[in-house]
């Protein structure tokens, strides 16, 4: 049970101390013990110690933090007047002079203040202070308001409106709950009923405060219905929510007894690849899965999703419905297709439709199977449908579904389509760009609506699934020639994604084939890699493959491709003028061989041609060059490499 001192400024009013405590105790009834003080009965160096403390007062908040060890525990208590109040003085006529009376002359203008911020305008309020009383200048007023301090009204006034001690606002109330971290539904409860109670004027507060329970109280009984454990945290890994099953698996009572860094490795929680990891919590298997949430681009906070191990087999993976591939498996180096990814994982967080543009053979399935396994329906279907290869009547009844005897070879019981069986999932529609028209309108309403209907069927069918599509085609054209419609092209071009064509990315060649070939790589001369790495490509990545795989079986490259003239790997003919050149022709021949050359190697390179030269005078001579945008210094093992700009300023060099 917590533990929440009240402090006041002294005890005249004992029966005001007792109202405001009798008030707390019905909004947090069994789980807070409340304790009041009076700043003068605390001795100088008298230290306090409770969960939270409730200032009654300004000069109160100010002083009691010399008692105090941890001052963001106190909450200056606010306080407002009861509902009933307003009808009271709705009935003093217009524009008469009506004395506030409280029991200090701060306190009668904090009342004053109150009415006037709830809409209470059509009196003339003048706050009470005592002492003035004898002064003449209250000698006029017959009507005084007072929220339970009749006493101290002047007698000559006869008409007294009593509105009752103030309640403690609201907002107090939501801070000390959040302090004392209270995630309780009888709490809640209380609170919704004591909004109505209060007259305040922050209704927007009030409004967001009970639409915010309202759907945390329905995503709570969602989630709480769930089999899996479900966690949000802040980037901390601090628990925001977590669900009853969660809470089964820590064996904790609720979010502010749970660390999870105790039980999960920050290597775990920290690596952005991981999808269904084993991990033993209190001596059970699960299988962790972890989403960042960002807000723009700014990582606040994490969904987690804890499972036990005999329950991840589902029924779509036995079908073979679900994606192999994730971010970590796909193979590269270039900054350009670091980029891609990077966009990816962030597209990854978000349920849109993303269309993934590319030529043929450069990974598009891969990324899209990467997105999946990295959004939150990678435990769910992921249906892979290649639009070209089917004929436009198959296409159409695998993807829609139809019932029985809708055409002739139908199966006797019809047959659901691809778009249900990935329901809740993802479908990847591979060549998008070479569906027929009657397809794309059909496309289009499916996107629109998420609802399907079977052929021969008369009623609509709901789904819940992502599109993510791809095409090797250029859509903007196809749409302005009429091929393709221009609604259904922005429907899909939601999320654009362009993996670009291996000769792109020449960089990435070197780690693709030590990947391919294993330890077969080391066999390659530089002859054949000078060779790989001036050959086009027009296959991509998977062109790459075929060869890696030719060069396994047959150990040595295809014909066709030792007959290919060298496009860029021309090495530049010319006798240097400058040492500067000469550098610049070492790591010009080194980016196009290994990407990437150290100064160590550069040093040896110009010793051998007859340079001697120091790693001083080398580095200053790199930093120029980099500054003229020739060269491009990479931190870490990457090296220096060779720009266009470089490239353009040898080729210039070479032709005199």
């Amino acid at each position: 049970m917590k533990h929440v001192i009240i402090i006041y400024r002294r005890r005249e009013n004992l029966n005001a101390v007792d109202f405001i405590k009798k008030d707390l105790e019905e909004i947090f009834a069994s789980h807070v013990v409340f304790e009041n003080f009076f700043l003068c009965d605390l001795k100088e160096d008298m230290l306090l110690e409770a969960d939270a403390f409730l200032a009654l007062g300004e000069d109160v908040f100010r002083q009691v933090k010399d008692h105090v060890d941890d001052f963001s525990r106190i909450i200056k208590m606010n306080r407002s007047p009861d509902r009933t109040s307003l009808n009271k003085i709705s009935k003093i006529p217009a524009n008469t002079a009506v004395l506030i009376v409280n029991d200090t002359y701060e306190s009668s203008i904090d009342t004053v203040n109150s009415f006037y911020e709830v809409g209470i305008s059509h009196i003339n309020m003048i706050p009470f202070d005592e002492e003035l009383e004898h002064t003449g200048i209250y000698d006029r007023l017959q009507i005084a308001v007072t929220p339970g301090e009749s006493v101290l009204v002047p007698r000559h006034i006869k008409k007294i409106i009593d509105i009752g001690y103030r309640r403690v606002s609201f907002d107090t109330m939501f801070k000390l709950k959040n302090m004392l971290e209270l995630d309780v539904g009888t709490i809640d409860r209380n609170l919704y009923r004591h909004i109505y109670s209060i007259l305040e004027p922050d209704t927007a507060f009030h409004s967001n405060y009970i639409y915010g329970f309202l759907k945390s109280e329905m995503l709570g009984r969602i989630a709480n219905s769930s089999k899996s454990g479900l966690i949000l945290t802040d980037k901390s890994y601090q628990p925001v929510y977590v669900n009853d099953k969660a809470a089964e698996i820590f064996q904790c009572r609720n979010k502010a007894q749970l660390q999870i860094k105790e039980y999960i490795g920050e290597d775990i929680l920290n690596n952005e690849d991981l999808v269904d990891t084993s991990v033993e919590i209190l001596e059970t298997q699960y299988s962790y899965s972890r989403h960042v949430i960002t807000l723009m681009d700014e990582v606040i906070g994490y969904y987690i999703m804890l499972e036990e191990e005999n329950e991840t087999e589902t029924v779509h993976k036995k079908k073979g419905l679900f994606a192999k591939y994730q971010f970590k498996d796909i193979v590269c180096r270039s900054e350009c297709m670091q980029e891609v990814i990077r966009t990816a994982r962030q597209i990854a967080l978000t349920d849109h439709t993303v269309l993934i543009r590319g030529e043929s053979g450069t990974g598009k399935e891969l990324i899209a199977q990467s997105i999946h396994n990295a959004s939150y329906r990678s435990k769910y279907p992921f249906v892979a449908v290649n639009c070209a290869a089917l004929p436009d009547s198959l296409l159409e009844s695998e993807l829609f579904g139809y019932e029985k005897g809708a055409f002739t070879g139908a199966a006797p019981k019809g047959q659901r389509g691809l778009f249900e069986k990935a329901n809740h999932g993802t479908i990847f529609l591979d060549e998008i760009g070479d569906i027929s028209p009657k397809l794309q309108l059909r496309l289009l309403r499916t996107l629109q609506e998420h609802q399907i209907m079977r052929i021969g069927s008369d009623h609509v069918i709901d789904i819940d699934v992502r599109f993510i599509t791809a095409t090797n085609r250029d859509l903007e054209k196809a749409v302005s020639r009429g091929s393709f419609r221009g609604d259904l092209f922005y429907r899909l071009n939601v999320l654009p994604l362009v993996v670009p064509p291996l000769r792109e990315r020449k960089s990435d060649i070197p780690v693709l084939l030590s990947y391919f070939l294993g330890n077969e790589y080391q066999n390659i001369d530089s002859r054949e890699m000078e060779i790989l790495m001036n050959y086009d490509w027009p296959g991509n990545v998977r062109e790459l493959r075929n060869i890696t795989t030719y060069l396994l079986t047959l150990s040595k490259l295809p014909e066709y491709i030792l007959e290919q003239k060298s496009q860029s790997g021309k090495s530049f003919d010319f006798k240097a003028d400058t040492v500067s050149d000469m550098i610049l022709q070492i790591i010009y021949a080194n980016t196009t061989l290994s990407h990437g050359v150290g100064r160590p190697l550069l040093i040896q390179e110009l010793g051998q041609q007859g340079y001697s030269i120091s790693d001083v005078k080398l580095r200053k001579i790199l930093k120029q060059l980099q500054s003229d945008e020739l060269i491009q210094i990479a931190k870490g093992r990457g090296g220096t490499r060779i720009t266009k700009k470089g490239e353009e300023h040898l080729r210039l060099l070479q032709n005199g």
